[in-house]
């Protein structure tokens, strides 16, 4: 019988090309995991202050009725005060402020007395503020990040000191 003759050359080649091939497909895997770990942490930077500032400007223009928005304290902490325009027996205030690292939001009964440790935490941030700029609420938010986000709301109601 007539029996081929296998040449180390032919062995050699295929192997250094799987081994190529093994290769770009590990770089191609590793490549993708960085890509992918970057844009996550992009987003978790950037959810905390828009989610904040977002959250505010959805709940004034909830609230956004004549003398129903007004600043306030709770504990002598700034806050934004949203009252409800219920009777008097079931009437309501929201209080929004900054407490010990995170924005904070507390509903409670009008004649309730606030206090800060009663809010329930809703973002952790490093810094929040909310002030009046002429007819406009400028809400500003910074990430534990540092990254700062700010933004003007305009209620149309009008605002109380």
């Amino acid at each position: 019988m007539y029996r081929k003759k296998q040449h180390s050359t032919d062995f050699l080649f295929t192997f250094l090309l799987l081994i190529t091939f093994a290769l770009f497909a590990l770089i191609l895997a590793g490549t993708g995991a960085l890509v992918y770990q970057n844009s996550v942490s992009s987003l978790e930077e950037n959810y905390t202050s828009r989610t904040a500032v977002a959250y505010v400007a959805e709940k004034v223009r909830q609230y956004d009725s004549e003398g129903l928005i007004s600043f306030s304290s709770v504990e002598e902490i700034p806050a934004l005060a949203l009252r409800s325009d219920d009777s008097a027996e079931t009437a309501a205030c929201t209080y929004i402020y900054y407490y010990d690292g995170s924005l904070c939001e507390l509903f409670v009964r009008e004649e309730t007395t606030p206090t800060a440790s009663m809010g329930t935490a809703l973002v952790e941030l490093s810094d929040f503020t909310i002030e009046l700029e002429g007819s406009l609420l400028r809400v500003t938010a910074v990430s534990e990040d540092g990254e700062e986000l700010s933004m003007l709301i305009h209620a149309v109601g009008s605002l109380s000191s």
